[in-house]
């Protein structure tokens, strides 16, 4: 019984406990309930203003005209008149090559040019006609050496066979020769004695035509019959080469022989050799009388107009010459770099004077990918420097670069930005903070970012109605400012009340 009364007592406890602690819960979140209902409101009135959307990013000044200058030709520094940082002015002289020997070289084309123009003096004439009088001479000389030689190879040739291979024969100089040393090889000595008749054959022609045509007529057939001979003379060669030492035929023998032979090669191969030399100068003062009679031919003609006017672009080409040994500035501005001396040999190409337009300045900008949607040519800009505190220039956008520049791994796009109108005081080389404004509006409904409910891609507002309670209400945004308001195009009306408080 006892045990009973006690189980009943601890159940009746904790139930009590427990109705304890949940009216404790409800009490406190009604608390909170209370007063979140009576938390102080930031209310807004809606109304119409201006929604400016800009993109802010830095840039660097920059000379809107940056030139390098260097020469085209090569040649020694005389002078130079300017230093870094002299300020220029178009056409003014910067540095000087040595024109002493290209001014020579214009005297002298110059002088040709106005003897042209003059037509050919009688002199002239005259030099061209003894020209020709002098090439004719050389041509009868070199066609009588010409003919010297031609006799003289036959002779050798006649002298090599009769004299000194016609030892190794009998009947060499009939139809019949017979080659009289043994040999193992009979189709060679058959050839040998076959080449011996038509040597023989061929001495006898070549004599009749050197006594009964005129030298020159037999000109292409004396290297011919040479070329024969000599191959003749290399057959009866190999067989005496061939030969050895017997009871009818000693060493000595051979020797002799061998001599022979060698005696009558050397003969011909100098008869070869004075025909090649002959002809190569017969040719030369050939060619050497058609160029001075065309030349005279010329002088008798006189200059023709194609001539002279060959001649002043010479003349012309010179004098550009001249004039690009001056280094003349193209625009007005400052000199920022001067790599040359007095006396250096210049390098066509070479950068030597750099000048940059100090009046003429604008602003170079790098613009992330994320931003560059946004940015027009004449787009307003304004700029700042951190050089000039509490001014702020105007500007506009006057470039969008089409390709990429990588950053530090990141795409951006160069942007430059001209001046409204000249500063003085702003130099190149100065950082500036830019303001792009990339589209505004005005007198457009707008709103503060913060008071803007955002659920995923849509966008509420909590409006105060009729009942004068606030009730979120969907909104379409428009245009999204820098300066902290956004535009609603509809659910909201100028006089709105809406609740602004931030989270």
């Amino acid at each position: 019984m006892k045990n009973t009364i006690t189980k009943t007592f601890s159940f009746i406890k904790s139930h009590y406990i427990i109705s304890i602690i949940v009216v404790a819960v409800i009490g406190f979140v009604g608390y909170k309930i209370q007063a979140g209902n009576n938390a102080p409101q930031q209310l807004y009135t809606v109304q119409t203003g201006p929604v400016i959307q800009k993109v802010i990013v830095t840039g660097k000044t920059k000379p809107v005209h940056s030139v390098d200058l260097g020469f085209q030709n090569n040649g020694k520094v005389a002078q130079i008149y300017v230093d870094v940082g002299s300020r220029v002015s178009v056409g003014q002289v910067l540095v000087s090559l040595d024109k002493s020997e290209m001014s020579a070289n214009l005297l002298s084309a110059q002088a040709k040019l106005a003897d042209l123009k003059n037509g050919t003096r009688p002199e002239a004439i005259a030099v061209a006609e003894t020209q020709v009088a002098n090439a004719q001479t050389d041509l009868t000389d070199s066609q009588n050496n010409l003919n010297v030689k031609i006799l003289d190879s036959y002779t050798k040739s006649d002298d090599a066979i009769h004299n000194s291979i016609d030892g190794l024969f009998s009947n060499g100089k009939t139809t019949n020769p017979q080659f009289n040393l043994l040999i193992n090889d009979l189709q060679l000595k058959n050839n040998i004695n076959q080449d011996r008749f038509k040597v023989e054959t061929l001495l006898s022609t070549w004599k009749s035509n050197i006594n009964n045509i005129p030298t020159t007529d037999v000109f292409s057939g004396t290297d011919a019959n040479l070329a024969t001979i000599k191959a003749f003379i290399d057959e009866v060669a190999l067989a005496v080469n061939s030969q050895t030492i017997n009871s009818n035929l000693s060493q000595t023998t051979i020797d002799g022989y061998k001599t022979s032979i060698s005696n009558a090669r050397t003969n011909i191969v100098t008869a070869i050799n004075n025909m090649s030399a002959a002809e190569e100068k017969l040719n030369s003062a050939q060619s050497a009388l058609t160029l001075a009679q065309k030349n005279l031919d010329l002088q008798k003609s006189g200059n023709t107009p194609e001539s002279i006017k060959a001649q002043e672009a010479v003349v012309m080409q010179i004098q550009a010459q001249l004039a690009n040994m001056t280094l003349v500035s193209p625009q007005n501005g400052l000199v920022t770099k001067k790599d040359v001396e007095v006396g250096e040999i210049i390098t066509p190409g070479k950068s030597v004077i750099s000048i940059i337009s100090d009046s003429n300045l604008e602003v170079e900008s790098n613009v992330s990918e994320i931003n560059i949607g946004k940015i027009k040519i004449g787009n307003p800009v304004d700029i700042t420097f951190d050089a000039f505190p509490g001014q702020t220039y105007k500007g506009t956008v006057t470039y969008v670069e089409p390709a990429e520049t990588i950053i530090d791994g990141v795409v951006n796009y160069k942007v430059t930005i001209a001046f409204s109108q000249t500063y003085p005081e702003i130099k190149s080389g100065l950082t500036t903070n830019l303001q792009i404004i990339t589209s505004s509006k005005d007198n457009v409904i707008r709103v503060p970012e913060y008071s803007i409910i955002h659920k995923g891609a849509d966008a509420f507002v909590s409006k105060k109605g009729a009942d004068e309670k606030f009730v979120e209400t969907p909104v379409t945004l428009g245009l999204v400012g820098q300066d902290g308001y956004t535009e609603v195009l509809s659910g909201l009306s100028v006089g709105d009340v809406i609740n602004s408080v931030t989270p």
